[in-house]
């Protein structure tokens, strides 16, 4: 599910992550599906897919076996994602923006739709020197920024 394309096994694409909370604490699969659809059209590869729930006792990682999934959907293709990316301040960070009683999927992956970009390039002698992400909540202030202007 997370092979790499062998023409760009030197190249390591821009890496992100997202945070999706269920608040009711149930997974549902139509996302899920979508997210596996990118991976095998090979726009993104998966690095890392962990469950976050939260509790009174605070944040912890669960594994998906344990994670409740709305009757009639099936999560199951993502069982083994994780990779453990994620470390203590990770988790602890993602607690203080999630809701007591819910469950967090938290997917980091590679954005290999850019590399073919990238290698053209690359030919030309040029070279990714930089990359990253800007939140989006930043995003939308610099264009209410913008457009107030």
């Amino acid at each position: 599910m997370t092979s790499r394309p062998t023409s760009h096994n030197d190249l390591l694409a821009p890496v992100d992550f997202i945070a999706v909370e269920f608040p009711d604490g149930v997974l549902t699969a139509e996302g899920f599906n979508r997210l596996l659809d990118l991976v095998e059209r090979q726009v993104i590869q998966v690095l890392d897919v962990e469950f976050v729930a939260k509790d009174a006792n605070g944040p912890r990682v669960v594994p998906i076996s344990e994670v409740d999934v709305r009757p009639g959907d099936d999560v199951t293709a993502w069982s083994g994602s994780s990779s453990r990316l994620l470390d203590a301040d990770d988790i602890a960070l993602i607690g203080e923006a999630m809701h007591d009683g819910s469950i967090v999927a938290v997917i980091v992956f590679e954005n290999l739709w850019i590399l073919n970009v990238v290698e053209g390039w690359s030919r030309s002698g040029a070279a990714l020197i930089l990359d990253g992400a800007i939140p989006a909540g930043d995003l939308l202030a610099s264009i209410d920024a913008v457009e107030a202007v």
